[in-house]
C-alpha cells in the first residue's frame, strides 16, 4: 500500500512538472541595443519610426528610405500593432517580408518582431520571431 501511494505521488509530481513546462509564457523583449531602430507597424501599409526619432505615419518604402539615411545600426525592432494571428500566416508574411528584405538590404543584422499592445516602448512586449 505504501509503495502504491509513493508511486501515485511520484506520478502526480511528474505530471505537475510536465504541465508547467508546457505552459511557458512568451518571452518578453528587453532592448539591450540603445541604437536600435524601432518601428511601429499598424497594418500592411502604414508604419512609423519611433526610435531613434519619431516620424510621421507613412508607407514602408518611405520609412526604409528614412532608415537608409541613418547611421548604421545593428538591430531593428518592429512592433506589429493590430496583429491577431495565433500562428504565422498570411498577415505576418504580408507585413513582415518587406521589413526583413528591406532592413537586411540596409545592413541590419538582427530583426525582431514583437506583438504590439498600443505602447511605443518595445520593452516587455512578446517576441513573435527574431532573425539574426
Amino acid at each position: 500500500m505504501k509503495s502504491i501511494n509513493l508511486s501515485i505521488s511520484a506520478a502526480l509530481a511528474a505530471l505537475a512538472v510536465i504541465l508547467t513546462s508546457c505552459a511557458t509564457p512568451p518571452r518578453g523583449f528587453q532592448n539591450t541595443d540603445s541604437t536600435a531602430l524601432v518601428i511601429e507597424s499598424m497594418d500592411t501599409q502604414t508604419c512609423r519610426m519611433i526610435q531613434p526619432a519619431n516620424s510621421a505615419e507613412g508607407d514602408i518604402d518611405k520609412l526604409l528610405a528614412e532608415a537608409a539615411s541613418l547611421s548604421q545600426h545593428q538591430t531593428a525592432v518592429i512592433i506589429l500593432e493590430n496583429y491577431t494571428e495565433p500562428k504565422f500566416g498570411d498577415d505576418f508574411r504580408d507585413r513582415g517580408t518587406p521589413f526583413v528584405v528591406g532592413l537586411k538590404n540596409l545592413g541590419y543584422q538582427r530583426i525582431v518582431f514583437l506583438r504590439g499592445v498600443g505602447v511605443a516602448s518595445p520593452d516587455g512586449l512578446n517576441i513573435l520571431v527574431e532573425y539574426n
